[in-house]
């Protein structure tokens, strides 16, 4: 019986510890939480298109209402472009004529600001013009202006009398801008490229769109310095990527009379709730509830031709919605007939039969030539016969070429003096306001209650499973360790790793260190982080940031990840001092990695941070404008913040309540 009765005792205390041990480890919420994060951004989408779509149907009630409506998505378009530089001389060179039939071909280099250069093709049709004109935005492929499909299209149209001025994007064709010394690209592709450059051009408070954009700006006024140009006449066209900036073109400059952007329209919402965040190149931080279909209305009732396929991977129930919105604007403002969807079933591209119907398109509106086109086979030329530079790409054939980069590097160094008066502000309170205007931060002030998922005991500690929750926000899942000795606990410590809270909750003599010292610990996994970290497969590798989909979600709701994140820390504090046992102990936090910008920013806000301590992670924004091959920068971009401050000028602020640990 002895016998018996010691193995049971044995069986049941090995029992004991591995229940012990199930209790302990790091999951906290009780349901799986990769896809939580997104699914909260998504509704917080659909909830801001709801309210465009009920002020766009409004809007169709009477031809007053959809011109005020107009007016309003305008305005609300420039606010989010902000300011262009003044426009200076084009200094534009025609390197290379090529005689065709029906047309030649000028390869040409213009500089759309000092010393940034934008390589061309110009084809100009045989005989007297003035003819109509033109401005062909081209898509993501790397031989940009040389590519066959895009060759085809502007020969096309110089074929049947336009003048066609085709531009290489930059990252693209000869304009490549992140090149090693023999001038090979440091990336995938165009779309890593436009995506890391972004980074930097949010944080000074533009946008590889708006780059984009102005270079297309000067490309019109390039055109109007033609001879052979009827400046009256002047039309857009582009696929894929240069859709984008076709619409975003019409909606800006009024000298676009007739546009058709090919393989792009759909309705944003659906394809962020579907495919996640497009390129950088893709879309401007802080659009807001504006539609694809609203850059177009702006326009509107100027003719525009939609270009789609059938099988693109561009959501074609989003284009045919989007479409539908269009005509019933269109129908509002009494011209229908001015907006027409022509859909092939191919994929994306601007393939010979879209090519066919937007030439007959735009020959309608400025010839009055409705006839059908028919292309034959019209050649192209090999990529080398195109080129405008010397050396192939602009960074080596001009020694001084401003880079997308170190624009943005001029553009942070110039304003230093502007973040110097914004951080003049000697009332402490009302800097604090001012840093929360910049982010977007506004307190959520709802209850804060929590749930226990668990918890254990164990020889000289216990630990709570707390899911902490507030009304709009999301739950954070914490681990919450108590010491049993007979001292009162002296100090709290939340610990913050980039790895979540299981990569601490792993180490034992971390904990057990901390309860030795008689800490209360708590450690956090903050939204996007740990339990809640997004699917790594749903991010695109060639993004290089594990959380792209929600971090550009996130700067499209103008609620930016950081920001977000800074909520979550208030909302800790609000958990814990709301505890009586621990609402006077003095709060330290620990942190690393991409939660350094989020603590230093708590810090300055929330004087209910004793210290803070931070180790492996960003100490200035300049590291991601000085250098765009960085991992992860998404995660803390904020559109515009260094235009008023930099993280060292917070720090400078609250020092020594914050700390970097460089070991």
């Amino acid at each position: 019986m002895k016998v018996h009765q010691r193995l049971f005792i044995f069986i049941a205390g090995v029992c004991w510890a591995g229940q012990v041990q199930a209790q302990t480890t790091p999951q906290v919420l009780t349901w799986k939480a990769q896809t939580t994060y997104n699914a909260y951004l998504v509704r917080e989408l659909q909830e801001a298109y709801d309210v465009r779509r009920e002020k766009l149907t409004q809007a169709q009630q009477s031809k007053p209402a959809m011109q005020a409506y107009q007016a309003g998505v305008k305005q609300q378009y420039l606010n989010v472009l902000g300011q262009f530089p003044e426009k200076q001389p084009l200094n534009a060179k025609v390197t290379r004529q090529i005689k065709q039939k029906g047309f030649r071909i000028e390869n040409l280099v213009y500089e759309s600001r000092p010393n940034h250069h934008v390589t061309a093709n110009l084809y100009v049709p045989d005989g007297k013009g003035k003819f109509p004109a033109i401005l062909l935005m081209n898509g993501h492929e790397m031989t940009a202006k040389a590519t066959e499909s895009y060759q085809k299209t502007a020969r096309l149209f110089a074929s049947h009398g336009f003048v066609v001025l085709s531009i290489d994007p930059f990252s693209q064709g000869e304009r490549i801008q992140l090149i090693d010394e023999k001038g090979k690209t440091l990336t995938r592709g165009a779309t890593t490229e436009h995506t890391l450059l972004n980074a930097g051009s949010n944080l000074v408070g533009t946008s590889v769109a708006d780059y984009m954009l102005w270079d297309n700006v000067r490309g019109l006024d390039y055109l109007e310095t033609r001879p052979e140009v009827d400046k009256t006449k002047l039309g857009a066209i582009g696929n894929s990527g240069g859709g984008t900036q076709t619409i975003y073109l019409m909606a800006y400059d009024d000298r676009i009379k007739v546009a058709a952007p090919c393989s792009y329209f759909t309705q944003r919402e659906r394809y962020m709730e579907q495919a996640g965040a497009q390129d950088g190149c893709q879309y401007m931080p802080g659009e807001g509830t504006l539609e694809m279909a609203d850059f177009i209305i702006t326009a509107a009732p100027k003719p525009v031709l939609i270009l789609a396929g059938e099988n693109d991977f561009v959501d074609h129930r989003g284009t045919l919605q989007g479409y539908q919105e269009l005509q019933k604007v269109y129908t509002t403002l009494q011209q229908p007939e001015k907006v027409k969807l022509f859909v092939w079933p191919d994929g994306h591209g601007i393939s010979q039969p879209k090519r066919e119907v937007a030439v007959q398109w735009f020959r309608k509106w400025f010839y009055q030539d409705p006839k059908e086109i028919k292309e034959g086979d019209i050649g192209s030329l090999p990529e080398k016969e195109l080129l405008a530079t010397t050396t192939g790409q602009v960074t080596t054939a001009f020694p001084h070429e401003a880079t997308v980069q170190g624009m943005n590097l001029a553009q942070f160094q110039q304003l230093a003096p502007q973040r110097k008066a914004f951080m003049a502000e000697p009332n402490l309170p009302k800097l604090q306001e001012k840093v929360r205007q910049v982010i977007g931060f506004q307190p959520n002030t709802n209850p804060v209650f929590t749930e226990q998922s668990g918890g254990s005991q164990v020889k000289n500690y216990r630990v709570e499973k707390q899911i902490i929750m507030r009304n709009e926000e999301l739950p954070i899942p914490a681990l919450v360790y108590f010491p049993t000795g007979k001292t009162a606990p002296k100090k709290l410590i939340i610990r913050l790793a980039e790895k979540g809270k299981e990569s601490l909750a792993k180490n034992d003599s971390l904990i057990q260190q901390e309860m030795q010292a008689g800490h209360v610990l708590v450690l956090a996994d903050l939204r996007g982080v740990g339990e809640s970290k997004d699917d790594p497969k749903l991010n695109d590798a060639k993004y290089m940031s594990h959380e792209y989909r929600n971090a550009i979600l996130s700067l499209h709701l103008k609620r930016p990840l950081l920001t977000q994140r800074v909520q979550d820390v208030v909302t800790l504090l609000d958990y814990l001092h709301s505890r009586k046992e621990l609402s006077t102990l003095p709060v330290h936090i620990a942190a690393d990695g991409l939660y350094g910008p989020v603590v230093t920013h708590a810090t300055f806000l929330d004087n209910r941070i004793a210290q803070a301590e931070l180790q492996n992670t960003l100490t200035s924004y300049e590291r991601y404008v000085a250098n765009p091959l960085q991992q992860n920068m998404y995660s803390n971009v904020v559109q515009g913040l260094l235009q008023q401050y930099d993280l060292p000028d917070l720090v400078s602020k609250i020092a020594p309540r914050i700390k970097h640990n460089t070991k």
